[in-house]
């Protein structure tokens, strides 16, 4: 049995992977704990200021308000945490020497760093399993609670006006109404704009409401609108177009949360419409599940900065990089999440090009300190 306690043997690897993990998540845990308390005075802070005149606000409904909003707030700063937490790790362990006599004993790099690297992805499933569903019931609960503080005279929220964009070779048509019922299949305040783009002329149609057809839309009290014209009122006209109501509601469900459960299912089992392409909820979903390897990067981002192994005597400069790196590619996400939704890039690829680009660069610097 003496074998299992040679250097680098399954025995000590074990212990150390075991030991690594576990300290990795006690810093997190303590980490997320303390954030989440510094959040909550601060959210209390604010609600107080911005809402303490509606009517219905008491101290104690405030209090709730920001209860339902932390889980939100978190899910926005689990990057940062595993980063800064990934960076407390590795200087603490360095500070101590055990990060030195691991690798003494002769565990390999990629050895020391798979418990952080796994604690990290398993981060990111607690994150989009379960406090993404609670960010999105929160966030929910929160503008109900402040609907209800509110009297009707003092709503003053504006309401989303959503417009759908169809276009062919010759026209491009806009459809916009105010007011949407969709168990009557009727439009309130319609708009139809259409754009000729061969001669660059705009003809707008603004009718009382609007029922959706099979294959038209009729128009009731309508007023038609044309340059160089006067506006000629009808009492009704069809539209010959082909639109469905699902296409208003997948507009206005761009500006809605949605928990990962939910996202699934759109994606999954996509709603036909001749108008949209589900790139929305598509890029949501890949993004969704691509937290897990953006954890694991923002770790290697805090090892490449941070694990020096000839024990750098410049830890401003080391924390400096590796908030900058973190910041660096979270933008570069955000960036590439619009690339997605708007069409422009594939939605799988704009979620994985960042990730895997800095995963490989962590990588490569990583090998270059080891080689060093």
């Amino acid at each position: 049995m003496n074998h299992v306690y040679e250097p680098g043997g399954d025995f000590i690897l074990g212990i150390l992977w075991r030991y690594f993990f576990k300290y990795y998540l006690k810093i997190t845990c303590y980490f997320i704990l303390g954030i989440t308390v510094v959040i909550f005075v601060i959210d209390l802070n604010e609600v107080q200021v911005n809402m303490s005149e509606l009517p219905g606000y008491s101290t104690y409904r405030g209090a709730m308000l920001s209860v339902t909003r932390l889980p939100l707030i978190i899910q926005q700063s689990i990057p940062f945490i595993s980063l800064i937490v990934s960076m407390i790790v590795f200087f603490n362990l360095n500070r101590t020497n055990e990060l030195v006599i691991t690798r003494a004993v002769g565990v390999s790099i990629w050895q020391l760093l798979s418990p952080f690297a796994t604690g990290s992805f398993l981060l990111g499933m607690f994150t989009i399993l379960v406090i993404n569903p609670m960010a999105v019931s929160g966030e929910k609960m929160g503008l109900s609670m402040v609907n209800n503080w509110r009297t009707d005279h003092d709503q003053k929220r504006l309401e989303l006006i959503p417009w759908i964009h169809i276009k062919n070779k010759k026209e491009d048509f806009f459809i916009g109404a105010k007011t949407i019922l969709p168990e009557n299949n009727i439009l309130e305040d319609f708009t139809f704009i259409t754009v000729n783009k061969e001669n660059d002329t705009i003809f707008r149609q603004d009718a009382h409401f609007a029922i959706v057809q099979k294959n038209n839309i009729y128009l009731k009290e309508v007023v038609e609108y044309k340059y160089g014209a006067l506006p000629v009122f009808k009492n009704s006209t069809i539209l010959n177009i082909a639109i469905k109501m699902t296409d208003f509601q997948k507009f206005t469900e761009q500006f809605t949360s949605h928990s990962f459960y939910e996202i699934i299912k759109k994606v999954i089992l996509p709603h036909q419409s001749s108008v949209f392409r589900n790139y929305f909820s598509e890029t949501q979903f890949y993004f969704m599940i691509s937290i897990p390897f953006m954890l694991v990067a923002m770790t290697l981002i805090a090892a490449a900065v941070s694990l020096e192994f000839n024990r750098s005597n410049q830890p401003r400069i080391i924390v400096t990089y590796g908030v900058f790196a973190g910041f660096m590619l979270y933008t570069i996400i955000t960036l590439m999440k619009s690339f997605g939704k708007s069409g422009i890039l594939l939605p799988f690829a704009a979620a994985l090009i960042p990730i895997i680009s800095i995963i490989c660069m962590s990588i490569f610097i990583i090998l270059k300190k080891e080689d060093g």
